[in-house]
């Protein structure tokens, strides 16, 4: 049930839309909004992690369709059925007839197994989904990151430490260190 917490991979994107203003008297005015950037690859925003879980899990369920897998009478997982819309799955290697078997090493068993793993996420350092295809084990991985502070125009990204400038040709450098060094133990 919970396979689809790996769509936030592809929950945010780069391109920027044209939204027409229009004002009395003036004709439309083209202005440019831009989405936010999504996350790296192998990693997802914890905000995007932790608002996908606000909304709940019956909303994020809309966007897969799983059956549960049963094989001699045992529970083996929930097979998936269909991902829509694609564009939302577009970058995350699941597909139909995959059977996930477990989320971040809870059992999805039961629906309230299935919840509970999905509202750990919201604390989870990562998002691990173990699925078997054609019945080969397999793991998706993704950390779980802050999202880098936005920087403000003009001002030094703080989320990175600043290069070091280099030297003018010819200036001095600076001299040695006449520290003495560790002693070592032998």
């Amino acid at each position: 049930m919970l396979i689809g917490s790996v769509v936030l991979l592809s929950a945010c994107g780069t391109d920027i839309e044209d939204v027409p203003l229009k004002m009395p008297g003036t004709e439309p005015m083209p202005i440019a909004i831009s989405k936010p950037k999504p996350a790296p690859p192998g990693m997802l925003f914890r905000a995007d992690v932790t608002a996908t879980v606000d909304h709940g899990l019956g909303y994020f369920l809309q966007r897969v369709s799983v059956e549960p897998e049963v094989q001699a009478g045992k529970f083996q997982g929930f097979r998936v059925v269909d991902l829509e819309p694609p564009a939302f799955w577009q970058g995350v290697d699941l597909r139909p007839g995959d059977v996930v078997t477990e989320v971040n090493g809870m059992s999805i068993e039961r629906d309230i197994d299935a919840y509970q793993a999905f509202i750990s996420l919201k604390s989870a350092p990562a998002l691990r989904v173990t699925y078997l295809r054609a019945g080969v084990p397999r793991q998706l991985t993704y950390a779980i990151v802050d999202a880098p502070a936005k920087a403000k125009s003009g001002a030094p990204d703080k989320t990175a430490p600043a290069a070091p400038k280099p030297a003018p040709a010819g200036a001095p450098t600076a001299p040695p260190s006449t520290a003495p060094a560790p002693k070592q133990s032998g």
